[in-house]
């Protein structure tokens, strides 16, 4: 039979190749080939299956030396041993890649891996010439040369470089990757060791393999379940803890509120180090029940509250320690953190219902400054349970003819015509089963519910139906409108067909923007100004001097008006100094013709200083509060 003449056993080959193709489905199933780690995983599994592949068809080509064509025999060993290095290679790789993550240059001994591979190469083409690593001819079939074992030597020289690499980085890897790079290749030189004692048996292929199919399996849980850069479980493993039945306890959060500054001042390589210590010291305390849910949060579940109370006092510490550290490797800045914890019964309630109460309390922990550990209590579920209920209210009352959601308006004052010229439109929530909700609390949970965008369309529209139904007394209205909106493709063509629909001008609209905005949206919000611009609508730059200020914004987009903000006002009664500055702006703002606007006015002082500063419209409670519709148009009767 064809397979009883063979003078090698190749099972061990054959299945490599099967379940290296299936190995090779799911790398390029679920694998990044943008990211040069996964890259190399994806090329060491190539190489895994064509040189199993290679073998097999060798095995044939050389025990039918004198039925197969010798160039073709030739050809196909040498493809053999070119793909058969491949593999350590590209884990030796790899393994610089977990050592090295984030490094902003490739590390050296990374291209000198692929020289050495390189001048194997050349090795193989002076075969073709010397005979000195295999021949084959058709009188004697394969014969090995002289260097037959350069691929055993090269093998263990990559092998000896990932153990050396793991075991000298093992800091900055996570505990399952340093364990999982560290057998690597002992189980793969193990197997090597048998194919080289018993070389009629094949399983150069299977020694990869078998070391390929650990390191992926290990990497395939840690993107499901383990969080690579800190060695601890996802948010998945946790959201599976909570909703198990049988579970209870108590859940900790920490979370650090700089984390963006701390990264953008720290080398990327040293900030993962520092999420890998942090989560190495909540390993230490809570043991395997350890999560990294967030960038900026990390996440144990202990048995009782004097546990979280203990091990939250020590990990308080070892923050305060670093945050004092004087030395070459201290934070740029210190970190700042807020911890909370909430006890769950067996069953009592869904993940999402605990993270809520989780978010909650370090809302609640922030806006207090509370640096110690805040435990959940009545206050936070009572607050939690309004905002339930407000979010009810918002998806009942959203609507164009609801009398609950409400539109008000403040009347702005022109100084050079000595009336009410404009006015604001401001949102309400009135007359609920909560009684009146202030805006800063329903905007707030209609952003966090996804409702923002209904509450401005809803509002734009009422706004629209008020100035049609008075267009002798109303000229114009500025609206707020959210990033939500502004970064909406469809913006432009919903806010001019809403005027239409009403029958009026685009002049009529004023739309108020924050300059917040721009920050990571400048491009698309631009493009959405410039053609309402161009349609007629005029626009507001809302609360400037509250802390982002681009003047370039301010000029090259196409604002009428600058509104400044409060505080401004406040800081001109604190000094002099502050008086002249806020005069050398306004100055600066009307050379680029440009009005001003000042918001917040409350006093005969504030208001004097404003107006000989040079400020064109005025809005504040000084002229008029916030007024129901029908209020603010007797206002406007009495004062035109």
């Amino acid at each position: 039979m064809f397979f009883e003449n063979l003078d090698y056993y190749i099972l061990g080959e054959v299945v490599t190749v099967i379940v290296s193709v299936l190995l090779l489905y799911n790398v390029f199933a679920s694998f990044s080939p943008y990211e040069r780690r996964h890259r190399l995983f994806m090329y060491a599994c190539v190489g895994c299956f064509l040189s199993a592949l290679f073998d097999i068809i060798s095995v044939f080509t050389n025990t039918y030396y004198t039925q197969v064509n010798q160039t073709l025999s030739f050809l196909v060993s040498t493809l053999y041993y070119v793909f058969l290095l491949i593999v350590p290679v590209a884990m030796a790789g790899y393994s610089l890649e977990l050592a090295y993550a984030y490094r902003e240059k490739t590390h050296p001994l990374y291209p000198a891996l692929w020289v050495i591979y390189c001048l194997y190469l050349v090795v193989l083409v002076v075969n073709i010439f010397t005979g000195i690593v295999f021949s084959t001819d058709a009188i004697n079939g394969y014969q090995y040369g002289p260097c037959k074992n350069i691929t055993y030597i090269l093998a263990i020289f990559y092998m000896a470089i990932i153990e050396l690499v793991t075991c000298t980085h093992k800091k900055n890897m996570a505990t399952r990757m340093f364990l999982s790079m560290i057998l690597y290749p002992v189980i793969a030189l193990c197997v090597l060791a048998f194919q080289f004692f018993f070389p009629k048996v094949l399983l150069t292929g299977a020694s990869s393999l078998a070391a390929l199919l650990l390191a992926y399996m290990t990497i395939q849980s840690d993107m499901l379940e383990f969080d690579l850069v800190t060695g601890l479980m996802t948010q998945h493993k946790l959201e599976k803890h909570v909703q198990l039945k049988n579970n209870s306890g108590v859940l900790f959060v920490l979370s650090i509120d700089n984390i963006q500054t701390i990264q953008s001042n720290m080398e990327a390589s040293d900030f993962n180090t520092m999420l890998l210590l942090l989560g190495r010291q909540f390993t230490k305390r809570f043991e395997r029940r350890c999560y990294h849910i967030a960038t900026n949060r990390f996440a144990a579940i202990a048995d009782t509250k004097e546990l979280v109370e203990k091990y939250a006092a020590e990990l308080y510490k070892v923050i305060e320690d670093a945050n004092q550290d004087t030395s070459a490797h201290k934070l740029p800045v210190p970190i700042e953190c807020y911890s909370v914890a909430v006890e769950f019964a067996k069953g009592s309630k869904s993940f999402n219902n605990v993270m809520d109460i989780v978010n909650n309390l370090l809302t609640k922990a922030k806006r207090t400054s509370c640096k110690q550990l805040l435990f959940c209590d009545e206050s936070v579920l009572l607050d939690l349970e309004r905002k339930r209920i407000i979010f009810q209210i918002l998806k009942r009352e959203l609507t164009f003819e609801s009398h609950q959601y409400q539109v008000w308006f403040q009347p702005i004052y022109s100084v050079k015509e000595n009336k009410f010229v404009y006015m604001e439109a401001l949102s309400r929530l009135n007359g609920t089963e909560l009684g009146d909700i202030s805006p800063a609390e329903f905007v707030q949970v209609a952003e966090n519910k996804g409702l923002i965008e209904k509450l401005g369309m809803v509002a734009f529209e009422k706004i629209c139906k008020f100035i049609a139904d008075n267009r002798n007394l109303v000229n114009a209205v500025s609206v707020n409108f959210s990033v939500y909106q502004m970064t909406n493709p469809n913006i432009v063509d919903y806010v001019l067909k809403t005027i239409a629909k009403f029958g009026l001008n685009p002049n009529n609209i004023i739309m108020e923007i924050t300059e917040s905005i721009f920050i990571d949206n400048y491009e698309v919000v631009y493009k959405n100004m410039t053609e309402l611009s161009q349609a007629g609508v005029k626009f507001y730059l809302d609360d400037f001097g509250t802390g982002y200020s681009n003047l370039a914004n301010v000029v090259k987009l196409p604002f009428s008006t600058v509104k400044m903000d409060r505080s401004l006002v406040l800081a001109m009664e604190e000094s002099a100094k502050n008086v002249v500055l806020f005069r050398n702006l306004v100055s600066t703002f009307k050379d680029a013709e440009l009005e001003i606007l000042v918001e917040g006015i409350e006093t005969q002082n504030q208001n004097y200083l404003v107006t000989t500063a040079g400020a064109d419209y005025i809005q504040g409670y000084l002229y008029s509060r916030p007024l129901p519709p029908e209020q603010c148009l007797e206002l406007l009767k009495l004062r035109k």
